[in-house]
């Protein structure tokens, strides 16, 4: 059995029918390897979903790049190089914690199993529930 990569981004949904709602959905890994579904958005169009992890995404010649992630509610300022905002959302406050911390592998310096990284491009766990 082949290993796969880990912390990385992992492509686009592939719909032939409806192509411009396919570049709606981004995949990424983290790093336990685990793929993880998520909704783009431009910076101050997300939603407030209040169980999500955010990744604030610049967009480089060699792909996209995590600049920064939040968990809690999706609708958070973005950092200033944020092209766009992939949002991952979730049913139950254990399932955001999982994500928040495996999805922190994203960010450069982070992609090692196990590894997370240290500074300002990493939100404060602060998650809220919908009154």
């Amino acid at each position: 059995m082949q290993r796969f990569e880990r912390a990385k981004y992992a492509g686009q949904l592939a719909a032939t029918k409806f192509p411009d709602l396919a570049s709606r959905f981004q995949f990424w890994c983290g790093g336990s390897g685990r793929r993880y579904a998520t909704s783009r958005y431009l910076p101050g169009q997300t939603p407030a979903y209040d169980l999500a992890v955010s990744l604030y995404v610049k967009r480089t010649e060699e792909g996209p790049k995590v600049i920064a992630i939040a968990a809690g509610a999706a609708n958070q300022p973005a950092p200033d190089d944020t092209d766009e905002i992939h949002v991952h959302v979730v049913e139950r406050i254990e399932a955001l914690a999982f994500a928040h911390h495996d999805l922190r592998a994203l960010i450069e310096g982070g992609s090692a199993p196990g590894s997370a990284p240290d500074g300002d491009n990493v939100v404060p766990f602060n998650p809220r529930r919908a009154a």
